[in-house]
């Protein structure tokens, strides 16, 4: 916004800026690496001693009927790691994953009737639900979040299916990550409002595997900027 020719009026148009943090248990990372990259930690960190690699080449050939040869060759195919994208900076995540999060909360807040607009689902001058009304009206300033860290804590290893057959999926994670961001919008939430967001937010979780523990969240700052 700083860029803008309209920059002047920024305030006006978005009067409302929040600064916060949270604290995250421990947050996955769902971005796929560089085939390479995958391949080079795979073998110096792993090589075939490792009992999950072993399971799943048993598994291949159960399911195939072919030999623990074809069966090593199969599963190497479909090993993946994901993980975070880094700068100088370390490891973060994208301002948009902050955005999606929010808006799942703001869904999930209101389909329980945590989230009203004095009593309605009718939000702005154009009355829109919440959930496309957040869309439109709460953004996430920062393109990068960064965690506060230059390398993951450790890597999770898990079987997954895939249309190839069974595989094994790799994932960095980062605890006790801390991500600070601000929140610009151009409504003004009551105090209670947003507390019904990130409340339902912080068991919601943020990032990827949340469906496995990961992600989930306390804000430990919220201030008006």
């Amino acid at each position: 916004m700083t860029n803008s020719v309209f920059a002047k009026y920024a305030d006006r148009a978005w009067p409302y800026h929040f600064a916060g943090t949270l604290r995250v248990r421990n947050i996955a990372g769902g971005i796929p690496s560089d085939p390479t990259v995958a391949e080079g930690w795979l073998k110096t960190k792993l090589a075939d001693k490792d009992d999950l690699i072993r399971e799943a080449v048993a598994t291949t050939m159960a399911e195939r009927g072919i030999t623990a040869e074809e069966a090593a060759k199969e599963v190497d195919k479909l090993k993946h790691l994901n993980g975070f994208k880094r700068d100088e900076q370390g490891l973060y995540i994208e301002g948009r994953q902050l955005k999606a999060a929010t808006k799942e909360a703001t869904s999930v807040a209101y389909s329980t009737g945590k989230l009203l607009n004095n009593g309605k689902n009718s939000w702005g001058r154009t009355s829109k639900g919440i959930h496309s009304f957040v869309a439109e009206h709460v953004m996430v300033v920062e393109e990068r979040l960064h965690l506060g860290i230059a390398e993951p804590t450790g890597i999770t290893q898990r079987f997954v299916h895939t249309y190839r057959g069974s595989g094994i999926q790799y994932e960095e994670y980062v605890e006790d990550a801390k991500i600070d961001f601000t929140i610009a919008t151009d409504y003004g939430f009551t105090e209670e409002q947003w507390a019904m967001i990130w409340l339902t937010g912080e068991q919601q979780g943020i990032g990827a595997s949340r469906s496995q523990g990961f992600g989930r969240y306390e804000v430990v700052r919220w201030d008006r900027a």
